[in-house]
């Protein structure tokens, strides 16, 4: 296979991950800087909470655990380690959005002690990554309590309902794979404030994480 056509193919398979595990791709970022917030209390290791998991988890081998880090001022660094202990950074933005709160997921660049695989290595590769091959955002609505907190993915399906529905108007690109988004930030904002309150517009199962003592 010629070199330009295996990266069409990770591209193509890094974007029905992402739609299957419940990703929206977006090739613009949510965040504008009049948007931008520090969320107090998110900067620490975060577990995966498993007895909030529906279904049997007796084959996870371990919890998720989501490590911010605040880099720059309204700017962190993720570091993802999966239920196989892989790593994977990822550059977060926060913005609040009327009363709520959304974070951009973009990958990012491990530092070298937490090196353990290379982009289009499946077998070596973060699960969170898997579903980053194509260099996309991602944004999730999040919640924060505490010492809970609470990632709600956008569903894609949801996504695909409303515009084969013609019931939204947003740039995008229709592949094989399904839905990217190619609107503005600002579009982006729009929609996801929009749908915010749309319980159908998420995953049924978000991500809850207990902060580590």
């Amino acid at each position: 296979m010629k070199k330009h056509q295996k990266l069409a193919t990770i591209a193509l398979a890094g974007l029905l991950a992402l739609l299957m595990n419940g990703c929206i791709p977006s090739l613009q970022p949510l965040y504008t800087p009049d948007k931008l917030v520090l969320l107090n209390g998110l900067v620490g290791a975060w577990q995966e909470d498993l007895s909030q998991k529906q279904g049997d988890v007796t084959n996870k081998k371990k919890p998720e655990t989501w490590t911010f880090q605040k880099v720059e001022d309204k700017k962190y660094l993720l570091i993802h380690k999966d239920q196989h202990g892989l790593a994977a950074a990822f550059d977060v933005h926060v913005v609040k959005l009327g009363t709520h709160y959304f974070m951009d997921f973009f990958p990012g660049s491990l530092p070298e002690n937490y090196k353990n695989g290379k982009v289009g290595d499946p077998e070596v590769m973060n699960e969170f990554l898997k579903l980053h091959l194509l260099a996309v955002h991602t944004f999730a609505k999040v919640e924060l309590s505490g010492k809970t907190l609470k990632i709600n993915m956008f569903d894609p399906d949801f996504l695909r309902k409303l515009l084969e529905n013609q019931q939204i108007r947003i740039r995008h690109e229709k592949t094989e794979a399904g839905y990217l988004l190619t609107a503005s930030s600002e579009d982006l904002q729009k929609f996801v404030e929009k749908y915010a309150d749309e319980k159908s517009a998420f995953l049924d199962e978000p991500a809850v994480l207990n902060l580590k003592l």
